[in-house]
C-alpha cells in the first residue's frame, strides 16, 4: 500500500514539474491572468520552482546564459558588419608621387614604363565593343598590312612610321605586332580584382581551316601600391592552304609597385611561335583567274619546311626618390620640390631561330625559290641563329622645383650592354668558335617639363661610347600644345627624331644553308619630323611624317641585304573621322603614303579602313547594337615576298597587289562590359575579282563565318 502512495507523490510531483516548466516557456504577454494579481502570481511561481530539482534548474540557467551569448554576439556581428560595408565603400587610398591626383581613385589605371628612366605614359584600356571589334593586333594599330593569311603569321604593317624596329634580331620584327616587350606592357593598378577573357575564330569552320584566338588577363593588387598582372594571349589557325599552320603564344608575368618614394616595373615575357612553311602558292592565276572550291588542293613550293621563334625577356626597373632642401620653397614630401631620383633597370633577353627543310633533288619548283643556293647540304637544311642580351643602366632624376614646372625633370643615366650572337660561320669549324660578343658602353639624357594643361615637352638622347654601336646617337624631341576652346579641347604634338645607327649584325654578316653575305654597310643615317592633331569633340586626328633616310637598308628581289647609297624620302599623311548622322555612323581611316624610291621602300599610295554601320539600343542603358560591313582596301604596289628560310619580307618586281575592297558584314553587340561579334569575312569574294592576296603569293581567308566575344570584369 505505502509502495503505491509512493508512486502517486512522484507522479504528482512530475505533473507539478512540467507544469511550472511550461509555464516558464510561456511569453508572458501571452498568458491569460483573467485578472489575478501579481503577488498571487509570484507566490505561485515561487511554489512552481521550488517544485524543480536541482539538475533542472542549472539545465534553464545554462540556457539562458546560451540565449544572453547569442544575443551579444548578434550584436557583435552587426557592429562588424557596418565597419566593414565603410570600410570596403572608402577607396583604397593610392600614396605614391608618379601618379596625378586625379587618378588615384579610380578603380582602374593603365600605363607604359620607360626602362631608361622609369617613366609612366598613361593609355585607356580597351574595353568597348569599338576597340574589340578588330580582332587582328595590326587592324587596332595601322589601317591595314601585309602578311602571310595567317593571324600570327609574319606581318608587316603599311605605314612606315609604325613599323617596330628590332636590330638586335630582325627575323622577330614580323611578328611584334602580336606580342609584348617592356616598352609597350600595359601595367594596371586596380581597386578590386580585375579580369579580361577574349576569343576570336571560325568558331563554325572545320578543323583544317579552323581559326582560334584566345585572351587571358588578370590583375590583382595585393596592397593599394603593389599590383601583380598575368597575361596570356595566342594566335593562330591551320590556314587556307596546305602547310601553313600557324601557332603563335605569348606569356607575360609581370608585377609593379607605386609607392612614396620607391617605384618599380618587372616582369617575364615569353614569346614562341611555331609555323609551317609552305612558301606561298606556285600559280596566283588559280585563285585569280578561276573558283576553286577547296583552297586546300592549290599546289605550294615547299613541302616540307618549318620555323620556331623564341623568345624570353627578364626585366627589372626601379628608382628611389630623395628629398632635398635647397630652396626656400622645397618642400621634403614626396614628389613635390626638389628631388633626387635614382634608378636602375635590368634586362636578360634571348632571342632564336631555327629554320629546318628538306627540297628533293627533282623539286625544281622549291629548289628556284631559294636561287638553287646549297651552301651546307644539297637536300636539308637546319638553320639555326641565336642572341643574348644582357643590359644595365644606372639612371639620376634631378626634379629642381616640382613635377608640374617648364623644367620639371633632368636626366641622365650610363647603361651597358652585352650582346653575344651566335650566326654559324664555316670557319668556326677551325677556330672552335661560337659565339661572336659585342660590348656596348652608352650615356644618355632627358628632360621634360609642362605649364599647365597647355604646354609640355620632353627630349631623349643617348650616344654610345664603345662597342659594335660605337659612335652611334640618337635624339628624339616631343612638344605638345593644348587649346580649350571647348570642354575637349584640341590637342597637337609635334616630334622630331635624328639618329645615325650602323646596320644591325644581321644585314651585315650572315650564313646559311641557301643565303650568305659579308657586307661593309656605312651607317644609316635617318630624320623624322612628325605632327599629331587630336580633336576628340569632333571625333577627328590627323597625323603627317616626314622621313629622310641616307643609306638605307634594304632586302632586294631574292632576298638577299643591300644598300641604297643615297637619300630617299618618305612622306605620310593620316585622318580618322567618325561621321554620325542619327543612327547611321561613319567610321574613316584613310592613309596616303609616297615614297621617292619604291624599289627601296615600296608603299602603297592609299590604303583605307571603313567602317559603315547602324548603331541603336535593343536594350536601353543594357544592349548596344551595330550592323554593317567593315571595308579595308589599298591601291595596287609591289606587296612584300617573304622568304622562309630568313624570315623576314623581301621586295620583289613580279606582281602588283592591291585595288580589292575585301569586306566583312559584320554584327557587333556591347552587353553590358561584354563586346561580342559575328563577321562574315570577305563577304564579297571574288566581287570584282578574285585577287584577294595579302603578300606575294599569299591570299587572304575566304568565305567564313567568325565570332568573337571580349567579357571585362571584376570583383565588386
Amino acid at each position: 500500500m505505502s509502495r503505491h502512495r509512493d508512486n502517486l507523490r512522484i507522479f504528482l510531483m512530475s505533473i507539478a514539474a512540467l507544469t511550472a516548466v511550461v509555464l516558464l516557456y510561456i511569453p508572458a504577454h501571452s498568458r491569460d491572468y483573467r485578472g489575478t494579481n501579481s503577488k498571487a502570481d509570484t507566490s505561485k511561481t515561487v511554489t512552481d520552482t521550488t517544485l524543480l530539482s536541482a539538475k533542472e534548474l542549472k539545465l534553464l540557467a545554462k540556457e539562458a546564459r546560451y540565449k544572453e551569448r547569442a544575443k551579444e554576439r548578434e550584436i557583435k556581428d552587426s557592429i562588424k558588419g557596418v565597419k566593414d560595408s565603410i570600410r570596403w565603400s572608402v577607396p583604397r587610398m593610392l600614396d605614391t608621387y608618379i601618379i596625378d591626383d586625379t587618378l588615384k581613385y579610380k578603380r582602374l589605371i593603365t600605363w607604359n614604363q620607360d626602362s631608361y628612366l622609369n617613366k609612366i605614359t598613361y593609355v585607356d584600356p580597351d574595353t568597348t565593343y569599338r576597340e574589340n571589334f578588330n580582332d587582328y593586333s595590326f587592324m587596332k594599330k595601322d589601317v591595314g598590312a601585309a602578311y602571310l593569311g595567317v593571324v600570327g603569321s609574319a606581318t608587316q604593317l603599311h605605314n612606315y612610321f609604325k613599323r617596330e624596329k628590332l636590330d638586335i634580331f630582325e627575323p622577330f620584327e614580323p611578328y611584334l605586332v602580336y606580342s609584348n616587350t617592356p616598352a609597350n606592357l600595359r601595367f594596371y593598378n586596380v581597386k578590386t580584382p580585375y579580369t579580361e577573357f577574349g576569343y576570336w575564330g571560325t568558331l563554325f569552320a572545320n578543323r583544317e581551316k579552323e581559326e582560334s584566338n584566345i585572351k587571358i588577363l588578370h590583375s590583382q593588387n595585393l596592397s593599394p601600391s603593389f599590383n601583380m598582372t598575368f597575361s596570356y594571349e595566342r594566335f593562330g589557325g591551320k590556314g587556307l592552304l596546305g602547310r601553313e599552320s600557324t601557332d603563335n603564344r605569348t606569356l607575360a608575368l609581370y608585377a609593379n609597385y607605386l609607392g612614396r618614394r620607391y617605384v618599380m616595373h618587372s616582369g617575364f615575357i615569353s614569346q614562341g611561335v611555331k609555323r609551317e612553311e609552305n612558301g606561298g602558292i606556285i600559280d596566283d592565276t588559280m585563285v585569280t583567274d578561276t573558283t576553286v572550291e577547296d583552297s586546300k588542293t592549290l599546289e605550294y613550293r615547299l613541302q616540307s619546311a618549318d620555323n620556331h621563334l623564341k623568345r624570353k625577356t627578364f626585366f627589372l626597373t626601379h628608382s628611389y626618390g630623395i628629398p632635398i632642401r635647397i630652396f626656400k620653397s622645397d618642400t621634403l614630401k614626396s614628389g613635390e620640390g626638389t628631388t633626387t631620383y635614382f634608378g636602375h633597370s635590368f634586362e636578360y633577353s634571348t632571342y632564336s631561330k631555327k629554320y629546318t627543310d628538306e627540297i628533293g633533288l627533282t623539286d625544281s619548283i622549291a629548289r628556284a625559290l631559294y636561287n638553287n643556293m646549297f651552301l651546307m647540304s644539297p637536300t636539308t637544311s637546319y638553320d639555326s641563329i641565336r642572341v643574348n642580351n644582357i643590359e644595365n643602366r644606372f639612371f639620376l632624376r634631378l626634379q629642381p622645383w616640382a613635377k608640374e614646372a617648364i623644367i620639371s625633370r633632368v636626366d641622365g643615366g650610363i647603361g651597358y650592354q652585352i650582346l653575344g650572337i651566335y650566326n654559324f660561320r664555316p670557319d668556326f669549324y677551325i677556330s672552335n668558335k661560337s659565339n661572336i660578343v659585342h660590348n656596348n658602353v652608352y650615356l644618355y639624357f632627358g628632360a621634360d617639363g609642362n605649364f599647365r594643361k597647355y604646354f609640355r615637352w620632353d627630349a631623349f638622347a643617348r650616344y654610345y661610347l664603345s662597342g659594335y654601336y660605337a659612335n652611334n646617337f640618337k635624339l628624339d624631341a616631343k612638344a605638345g600644345f593644348s587649346i580649350y576652346p571647348h570642354k575637349e579641347g584640341i590637342h597637337f604634338t609635334g616630334r622630331f627624331l635624328l639618329e645615325n645607327r650602323r646596320p644591325s649584325w644581321f644585314s651585315s654578316s650572315y650564313y646559311s644553308n641557301h643565303y650568305s653575305w659579308e657586307n661593309n654597310f656605312a651607317n644609316i643615317t635617318e630624320t623624322k619630323i612628325e605632327g599629331h592633331l587630336n580633336m576628340p569633340k569632333y571625333k577627328m586626328t590627323l597625323f603627317a611624317g616626314y622621313s629622310l633616310i641616307n643609306n638605307p637598308i634594304y632586302y632586294g628581289m631574292q632576298g638577299i641585304a643591300a644598300q641604297h647609297n643615297n637619300l630617299v624620302s618618305i612622306l605620310s599623311a593620316h585622318i580618322q573621322k567618325n561621321f554620325t548622322i542619327g543612327f547611321l555612323h561613319l567610321d574613316n581611316r584613310v592613309l596616303y603614303q609616297m615614297t621617292s624610291n619604291s624599289e627601296v621602300f615600296p608603299l602603297p599610295a592609299i590604303s583605307a579602313n571603313l567602317r559603315y554601320y547602324m548603331q541603336f539600343q535593343l536594350v536601353k542603358n543594357v544592349l548596344t547594337a551595330q550592323l554593317g560591313a567593315d571595308v579595308t582596301f589599298h591601291s595596287e604596289y609591289y606587296s612584300p615576298a617573304y622568304s622562309a628560310a630568313l624570315g623576314i619580307f623581301h621586295n620583289q618586281n613580279d606582281r602588283k597587289i592591291g585595288n580589292y575592297p575585301y569586306i566583312d558584314a559584320f554584327v557587333n553587340l556591347q552587353w553590358k562590359r561584354t563586346s561580342i561579334f559575328v563577321k562574315y569575312v570577305n563577304a564579297t569574294q571574288g566581287w570584282p575579282d578574285g585577287d584577294y592576296f595579302s603578300a606575294h603569293h599569299y591570299i587572304r581567308p575566304e568565305k567564313a563565318i567568325k565570332f568573337g566575344i571580349h567579357w571585362p570584369f571584376y570583383v565588386k
